[in-house]
């Protein structure tokens, strides 16, 4: 089949005879069997082709996560954010721009039926046909997640969307209603689009969400408590046999979020996340834990070792980290060297968000199954 890629702009967006000129090409195209993307797009980014106007200094991976956007400048610069840094495992990123032909339904039905890809992120601004949509993706995300950023949602940002892409903004009630009943899953912005990417993408489906909360600091569980009942997760009492194998690390009673400082007071923080955190991570009551860790010095061995990856590889439950404080030195190795195989968030809310995502769609996928 032929096919074409019109990165241009000063189509639609610019209405008038930008939009004509746009109509012409649908009219050659649809007469000639040939098959348009954008035009107003940065096209496709794969290991495979790159028409990205961002150079790729290293290889695209064959990853397993899609992103399908309807923009052009951010898609084409959050791929190559992503690629060099290796903050997610990309496997294509297609820019849609105007999609006078070539448009989300196209391409959800695509990768949905793609076993290569594991997880679908999806920037929209307008939806084509929502009675298409909402049969394909509800079809799709029973099998892999499918995250999904709606633009144009408030007055303001309908206004930005037309002059942005030539398109009016689908209503957001609309919108709403569609993710709902197709079981996509909602993000709120571009960061999360990423962020929820990445903890689909690299960590097991829990059965449930009853969580543990990892810190070395008791003001910090307190909040990641709040948050977590705020977001629907539950912090469980672990069972008797747990407390009992950790009753000699802690000087006072053991709860959940479990406080490792006395821990690492009396061995040291690496030996405390090899033998203190994977008891609590292994209890019968936890399907997930959040770990909170701390930018300094003492930090860098047990990073460097991988401790957290291996242990949560062992015990096969998914994991997410908060980094809160410390040295810029020492959080950015944490972002950088554990965020290239974990979920890494440099907040308490966002990565307590992004489980509690993974946890519904964990259980509403067990639900199913049964």
């Amino acid at each position: 089949m032929k096919a074409v890629i019109i990165e241009s702009a000063g189509f639609a967006e610019i209405g008038g005879e930008g939009k004509a000129f746009q109509n012409q090409i649908v009219d050659i195209a649809r007469k000639n069997g040939i098959r348009v993307m954008g035009p107003n797009c940065s096209g496709i980014v794969s290991r495979d082709i790159v028409t990205s106007i961002y150079p790729m200094t290293k290889k695209v991976p064959r990853g397993n996560v899609v992103l399908i956007g309807q923009s052009g400048l951010l898609a084409a610069g959050m791929t190559s954010d992503m690629v060099e840094n290796e903050s997610l495992n990309i496997n294509k990123v297609c820019s849609i721009g105007n999609k006078c032909d070539v448009n989300e339904n196209d391409l959800l039905e695509y990768f949905g039926d793609d076993d290569s890809v594991k997880v679908i992120s999806m920037y929209l601004e307008t939806i084509t046909d929502g009675r298409k949509l909402t049969r394909i993706a509800k079809k799709v995300a029973a099998r892999k997640p499918v995250i999904f950023l709606s633009g144009g949602r408030t007055e303001a940002g309908a206004r930005a969307a037309m002059s942005h892409t030539g398109s009016i903004a689908s209503n957001a009630r609309i919108v709403e209603a569609a993710i709902r009943q197709t079981g996509m899953i909602k993000a709120d912005d571009f960061t999360e689009l990423k962020d929820f990417a990445k903890v689909f993408s690299t960590q097991p489906l829990p059965g449930g969400n009853r969580i543990a909360v990892i810190t070395l600091a008791g003001s910090v569980g307190v909040v990641v408590s709040d948050l977590s009942t705020s977001f629907g997760l539950v912090l469980p009492k672990l069972t008797d046999e747990t407390t009992e194998k950790l009753k000699d690390m802690f000087e006072t009673p053991i709860g959940n979020p479990v406080d490792l400082y006395f821990s690492v007071t009396k061995i040291g923080f690496t030996r405390t996340l090899e033998t203190t955190f994977p008891d609590a991570f292994r209890d019968p009551n936890i399907d997930a834990a959040v770990v909170i860790v701390a930018g300094f010095e003492y930090t860098e061995e047990a990073v460097q070792k991988k401790i957290i990856q291996k242990i949560v590889q062992d015990v096969g439950k998914p994991v997410v980290i908060c980094v809160i404080v410390g040295y810029n030195k020492y959080k950015n190795i944490i972002m950088d060297e554990m965020g290239k195989d974990l979920p890494v968030f440099p907040s308490l809310i966002s990565g307590v968000k992004a489980l509690s995502k993974l946890c519904e769609y964990g259980m509403r996928k067990h639900k199913q199954s049964t």
